[in-house]
């Protein structure tokens, strides 16, 4: 017998938002799984006929089995309290699923306090002010379950709250199942054909995929393009106006070149064609809305598609990556703000072809036994037992 799944997400889709990647592949992992998915959420697409397709094209997966209860909303603001109420209207009236896994705040509060029934609670950050209330009421219940992405960040809620959530579980994020490498001898070559990047006889070519907010590095990496002039630094991600200023600013710096926002699925087979990947994360990172700072807590998508990759990754050593990162064996971890240290670890990776193949063949090794999708959905399906 199929297990009924309802997923309450935070999020509108398709966007390049990261809570709307997270949820979508953790969806389709759910589905491969063989549940009977319901998944609520805001679309972006005023079309519902094309909602799916156009899914499928931003996030190369296929949610087409789900049934995706949605609404077309123009405006951000009150969005998760509407799809609280959207998914409320539709699990209270109807048959109770077997499982209910929320990210939506509002939902999770409403659905586990004010009704009294069990819940995977799955938040990401610290509330504070009316939320933090709604948070602490919700995660203290003892028949909610609290999902978390890093064992630090289970230890701040309880700091920040004054109390530990009643059952908390910790489920890094991940990245797609079965990503393949290419390999080393065909990069530069495929890596032309896919973008119009600088050619040129580059000693090599770093990558960074991600957003531009403050706290994510992307000094460090303008600055080890001018320290070193022969290495190609490639720059995905970002919204329109970062990256025209960021064009601006580096305009004469032949070797770095801002791409702006890709498809998921170009932007995972563009890392696996560089050389070296770079996430310069600093102390404090953030998400783009004003207050929130995910840097002591945070667990990127972006470091496990890294490692997906093979390519050899060089990050910032922070204490809440550690949990993952282990340096010199999946990665070359350095000073966030020392970009003599950078350059190094840059000059190490280039000359010393073993420890780069070394680095990179750990770390996807890790990521296919630990960090897929598949094996977070599991996960999150045992909790229902």
């Amino acid at each position: 017998m199929k297990i009924s799944f309802a997923y309450v997400s935070p999020s509108s889709m398709p966007s390049s938002s990261a809570n709307s990647v997270h949820v979508v592949m953790q969806c389709a992992a759910l589905l491969s799984e063989g549940v009977d998915l319901r998944v609520f959420a805001n679309r972006t697409v005023r079309d519902l006929a094309d909602f799916k397709e156009s899914v499928s094209r931003a996030y190369g997966v296929d949610l087409e089995k789900a049934d995706l209860v949605t609404f077309h909303g123009k405006y951000k603001k009150f969005l998760n309290a509407r799809i609280a109420l959207l998914a409320l209207f539709k699990l209270i009236l109807r048959k109770k699923p077997t499982l209910v896994l929320s990210r939506n705040l509002y939902f999770s509060f409403i659905y586990s306090v004010v009704f009294g029934k069990p819940l995977l609670f799955e938040t990401h950050q610290v509330e504070y002010g009316f939320r933090k209330s709604l948070q602490r009421w919700t995660m203290t219940r003892p028949w909610v379950k609290t999902i978390v992405v890093s064992k630090k960040l289970e230890e701040i809620l309880t700091s920040e709250h004054g109390v530990s959530p009643s059952r908390a579980i910790v489920l890094p994020d991940a990245a797609p199942d079965g990503l393949e490498l290419t390999r080393k001898s065909k990069r530069r070559q495929r890596l032309y054909q896919l973008t119009q990047v600088p050619s040129g006889n580059w000693k090599s070519v770093c990558g960074y995929f991600g957003q531009l907010y403050e706290g994510r590095g992307i000094e460090i990496i303008e600055g080890m393009a001018r320290e070193r002039p022969g290495v190609l630094f490639l720059v995905y991600g970002g919204d329109p106006k970062d990256v025209a200023c960021r064009r601006e600013v580096n305009r004469n710096f032949p070797n770095i070149f801002f791409g702006g926002h890709v498809a998921h699925p170009e932007a995972q087979e563009l890392m696996r064609c560089v050389d070296i990947l770079l996430m310069p994360y600093q102390s404090k990172v953030s998400i783009g809305v004003k207050g929130h700072d995910t840097g002591r807590w945070m667990s990127p998508m972006k470091m496990f598609e890294y490692m997906a990759s093979g390519v050899p990754i060089i990050s910032s050593d922070l204490s809440v990556l550690r949990e993952v990162l282990l340096d010199e064996e999946n990665a070359i971890l350095v000073s966030p703000s020392d970009q003599r240290e950078w350059c190094e670890a840059l000059d190490r990776l280039s000359y010393d072809a073993s420890l780069a193949d070394s680095i990179g063949q750990r770390a996807h090794q890790d990521y296919r036994e630990r960090y897929t999708w598949g094996v977070r959905a599991r996960a999150i399906l045992a909790l229902g037992n």
